[in-house]
């Protein structure tokens, strides 16, 4: 009898040994930039996140609300959203869920510079939350006015937000521009949509290249992806 347990004993020694010499094959599963939690009765299709897209846009493009994409697929901040990530939209609400459109009467808004966003409406920004987007810019691009109006307010130095600029806009709209290079507009000019009004720059309390805008009516924080095409 212990004649056998030793035999045994000395196998089990065998076969750990083999196993911890031996190369064993591993094999990795590819796995998709997916949003975990998406429900297999629903009926739809993937939507793969393109450079420049943000979440906002994508709900643009398929007639569906944003805040519903983003509880679907589990996406906690709608700023921040990966290239080549697979976003699922559900047939059910394309045909059954529209858009909220905004009435914003005379005042039609374009992005002062078409980039990739950097920081979103209402999101943690150091001690206070975001009370407008940040764009990322490249140092020294030419930033537009997003609707016509009268420059009210320019800064060298504004505390936080570096060289800035305040336009006002029909219906009680303004936009703030912040950041700035250098501003190339002054307090009293007119200036067009679309029309440069500044250069890019990192000055403020900011480490890369942006331009901080804001869009504001009655002098209350507005959401501009809400406004912007």
């Amino acid at each position: 009898m212990l004649k056998i347990i030793k035999l045994g004993l000395i196998i089990i020694c065998i076969f750990q040994s083999v196993g911890c010499t031996s190369k064993r094959s591993t094999y990795s599963i590819p796995t998709l930039k997916t949003s975990p939690a998406i429900k297999t009765d629903l009926a739809g299709f993937y939507h793969a996140v393109k450079r420049g897209e943000t979440l906002w846009r994508i709900s643009r493009i398929y007639s569906v609300e944003m805040q519903q994409i983003a509880e679907l697929n589990m996406i906690s901040d709608s700023c921040k959203i990966e290239v080549g990530q697979k976003i699922f939209i559900p047939d059910s609400f394309r045909k059954e869920k529209k858009i909220k459109q905004i009435s914003i009467h005379s005042a039609s808004f374009i992005w002062p510079y078409n980039g990739e966003l950097a920081s979103c409406f209402n999101q943690p920004k150091k001690i206070v939350k975001n009370q407008g987007i940040d764009i990322i810019t490249r140092p020294g691009a030419a930033i537009s006015a997003s609707e016509a109006g009268n420059v009210v307010f320019t800064s060298s130095n504004m505390r936080g937000f570096g060289k800035t600029i305040i336009i006002e806009h029909t219906e009680k709209f303004s936009t703030i521009y912040a950041n700035n290079q250098k501003n190339l507009v002054k307090a009293g000019d007119y200036v067009k949509q679309g029309q440069t009004i500044a250069y890019a720059g990192s000055t403020g309390r900011t480490s890369r290249s942006i331009v901080h805008f804001e869009l504001r009516k009655n002098n209350k924080a507005q959401n501009p992806l809400l406004y912007l095409p």
